[in-house]
C-alpha cells in the first residue's frame, strides 16, 4: 500500500506542473492554448457564451476588465479638478473661494440634471464646501475689519480737540 502524502510528482523536472491527464492553458505543450479558433480538448471547461441580447461591454482602457468592475471606469467631470484646486487656493487667495463655490454648485446642478455619474464628484463636493466655508469666513473677516476700522476712526475723531 502506498502512502498518498509521499507521492512523487508526475514530472520531476516540473513538480508543480499540471496533472498530465488534465491539460490547461498554461501548458506550453498545447499549441491551441490561447487560440480561440481551436476547440478545447474534450473534458476541458469551456467559457459560457454571453447572455442572449446582452453584448459584452467594451473596455475603455484597452485592458481586460478587473474583477468587480464589470462596467468600466466612470468618466471625470471636466471641471472637477478645477473646482477642488480653486477651493484649496481660496485659503490663500480669497477671490478663488466664491468662484469655487459658484462653479461647484453649477457642476452639481448639471450632474443632477443629466443623471450622469462621474468619478470625481467628491472633488466637486470638497471644492464647493471649501469655497463656501472660506467665502463665509472672508465675509465675516471683512465685516469685523470694517467694524474695527469704523471704531478706530470714531476714536481718532473723538480724541481730537475741537
Amino acid at each position: 500500500m502506498s502512502d498518498p502524502t509521499n507521492q512523487q510528482p508526475a514530472n520531476p523536472e516540473r513538480p508543480y506542473a499540471n496533472d498530465p491527464g488534465k491539460p490547461y492553458a498554461n501548458d506550453p505543450g498545447r499549441p491551441y492554448a490561447n487560440d480561440p479558433g481551436q476547440p478545447a480538448p474534450s473534458g476541458e471547461h469551456q467559457p459560457a457564451p454571453p447572455a442572449a441580447g446582452y453584448p459584452p461591454i467594451p473596455s475603455t482602457s484597452g485592458y481586460p476588465q478587473a474583477y468587480g468592475q464589470p462596467y468600466g471606469t466612470l468618466p471625470e467631470h471636466p471641471q472637477g479638478t478645477t473646482i477642488l484646486v480653486l477651493g484649496i487656493i481660496g485659503i490663500f487667495i480669497t477671490i478663488c473661494a466664491p468662484i469655487a463655490w459658484y462653479l461647484g454648485s453649477k457642476a452639481q446642478k448639471e450632474i443632477a440634471a443629466s443623471g450622469a455619474r462621474y468619478s470625481n464628484e467628491q472633488n466637486i463636493n470638497i471644492g464647493k464646501i471649501l469655497g463656501m466655508v472660506l467665502t463665509i469666513l472672508a465675509i465675516i473677516g471683512l465685516v469685523i475689519g470694517v467694524v474695527v476700522a469704523v471704531i478706530a476712526v470714531l476714536a481718532v475723531v473723538a480724541a481730537q480737540p475741537s
